[in-house]
């Protein structure tokens, strides 16, 4: 039995993950705005990305580098399940034989009541390859540091806005927008400080 992380030659000894008694705790809470822009683009530094000018700037960029941001939205991402072989009657005791690793994390989220004017537009973006950068209630950015310490997004796949959904006598209009994330997306997620400006940010 074994997966698809290989640990060949061993290290010395399993690696330490928690060093504190009492950690800092991580929570990134709801999503309420995200932020498009091509695949690839990052801003060099966190304390950059968390200065309005900075955003200023790409929101009004006409080249590769200008940044799109959705309305207010609702929803949330389901992490993919285990990728497994074997199982049951196939294996020992019933346990699989391999993990492969996981199936890509949902992206589901609801955007209420908007012009479809502005649902085309975003339908638009479904051609491009693109990553996201996710606004929380407290504006703070949720970003992907790569391993070093740019600011950057997560690749995303698969993006679709669907047609109107009209709410009927008790709901409301909305549409839905989904996309794909890599399986391990979330290993390189990173929380900036809260700002003032993130969930006041338009496009121009």
């Amino acid at each position: 039995m074994g997966s698809l992380t290989t640990c060949c030659p061993k290290a010395t000894y399993i690696a330490s993950a928690v060093t504190a008694l009492y950690p800092c705790k991580h929570e990134f809470g709801q999503i309420k705005k995200m932020i498009f822009w091509r695949r690839g683009q990052t801003i060099a530094s966190v304390a950059t990305a968390i200065i309005s000018t900075t955003w200023t700037t790409l929101l009004t960029a006409t080249d590769d580098t200008k940044a799109v941001v959705t309305p207010f939205l609702s929803g949330k991402i389901t992490p993919g399940e285990p990728r497994e072989t074997g199982g049951g009657n196939e294996s020992v005791d019933g346990i699989p034989d391999l993990v492969n690793g996981n199936a890509p994390s949902v992206a589901e989220f609801t955007v209420k009541q908007w012009d479809q004017d502005v649902i085309t537009i975003l339908k638009g973006w479904g051609c491009e390859n693109l990553d996201v950068i996710f606004i929380n209630e407290n504006g703070q950015f949720g970003y992907s540091d790569a391993g070093a310490t740019t600011f950057g997004g997560f690749p995303v796949g698969s993006l679709s806005i669907g047609d109107l959904e009209l709410g009927d006598f008790d709901g409301a209009d909305g549409n839905k927008l989904k996309f794909y994330l890599r399986s391990n997306w979330s290993d390189t997620f990173e929380m900036s400080a809260a700002t003032a400006f993130a969930l006041t940010l338009v496009n121009t």
